[in-house]
């Protein structure tokens, strides 16, 4: 989940076949880039100091900067030590990136600095889909206040916290029942309140990080894919029918978008059957409403209460942004 509030008009997806560029154009949006086709995208972030430059995440060549929004690309250099890139969190002045196995690294200045108590507080954490790659750095994310307090989703390790900038992490689970995290919101509107997708559902905790409960949105879904919040404090949230290996019948992942006005107390289905699952989450244009991009390649415009297709027969999107 990437919030760009007011950054930009441009929206960058990170696809199974590279980098994606669109700008809107008549009520809809008119691709205007396409770049990195050979490199599976995993993660995608914007320099919140200057909306044209991006990162992209590799699943095994690392990282790609562009500073002029896209229209030239580059290699990091140096690179991010591993390679294998699962998630990014762009602050100011510097880049954490995440990995697996689980680790975070901080580049700032021009290099490269493990922030090595991911790599300890994540020491016996498995993936059970591939056991021999580890557990992953699955998600990052920044309380949007002072203080900033980080979050670390690990797959399959449950949540970590630092409050001094990344250097030390502690586990942050009592209440949490799943510890596969795959998102997490720390919300902007509600303070002190975080929610999670998890595999197993959706929990939020409003004390930090410190406590969870279980919110998950009643029905038979419960793989928690995707949370964002738009400007006006409204929570979305992606959400599927069974794992991604069981993804297999017709209906594919069955997923649906939920939308939350008081804080993931309760939720409003906005969109319900959709074939693929909704991989990320990001706030609109100017903060307005959402986009949701899912595992068939599909972009919807959210709201509070309805979700139209925007774009559609891309690879699989792993994850988008709004940005310059």
């Amino acid at each position: 989940m990437t919030i760009s509030h007011a950054r930009g008009r441009a929206l960058h997806l990170a696809t199974h076949s590279g980098w994606y560029r669109f700008e809107p154009e008549n009520g809809g949006w008119r691709q205007t880039g396409r770049a990195l086709t050979y490199w599976n995208a995993t993660c995608l972030q914007v320099d919140p100091e200057d909306p044209a430059r991006l990162f992209v995440g590799t699943e095994h060549s690392g990282l790609f900067v562009t500073e002029n929004a896209g229209r030239d690309w580059r290699r990091a250099e140096p690179n991010v030590p591993r390679l294998t890139t699962t998630s990014m969190l762009a602050l100011p002045g510097k880049l954490l990136v995440g990995t697996v196995p689980a680790a975070l690294y901080c580049g700032a200045g021009g290099a490269w600095t493990e922030l090595e108590g991911v790599r300890l507080a994540a020491r016996g954490a498995l993936f059970p889909p591939s056991p021999e790659l580890g557990a992953r750095t699955r998600f990052l994310a920044s309380e949007p206040r002072p203080e900033r307090r980080l979050y670390a989703g690990i797959e399959v390790g449950g949540m970590l916290i630092s409050d001094d900038g990344g250097r030390r992490w502690r586990p942050a689970n009592e209440g949490l029942e799943d510890p596969d995290v795959h998102e997490i919101l720390a919300s902007a509107r509600f303070p002190g309140l975080v929610v999670a997708a998890c595999g197993e559902g959706i929990f939020r905790s409003r004390d930090r990080g410190e406590h969870w409960e279980k919110v998950t949105p009643p029905g038979p879904r419960a793989y928690g894919t995707a949370v964002a919040e738009d400007g006006d404090g409204v929570i979305y949230l992606g959400i599927a029918l069974g794992r991604p290996n069981t993804w297999l019948r017709r209906e594919r992942a069955d997923a649906a978008v939920f939308a939350s006005t008081d804080g993931a107390a309760s939720w409003r289905p906005v969109a319900e059957g959709l074939r693929g699952g909704v991989l990320d989450l990001c706030a609109g244009v100017d903060g307005r409403g959402a986009i949701a991009v899912t595992s068939e390649g599909d972009v919807y415009a959210v709201d509070a209460r309805t979700c139209r297709r925007m774009i559609g027969d891309l690879p699989c999107i792993n994850a988008a942004a709004v940005a310059a």
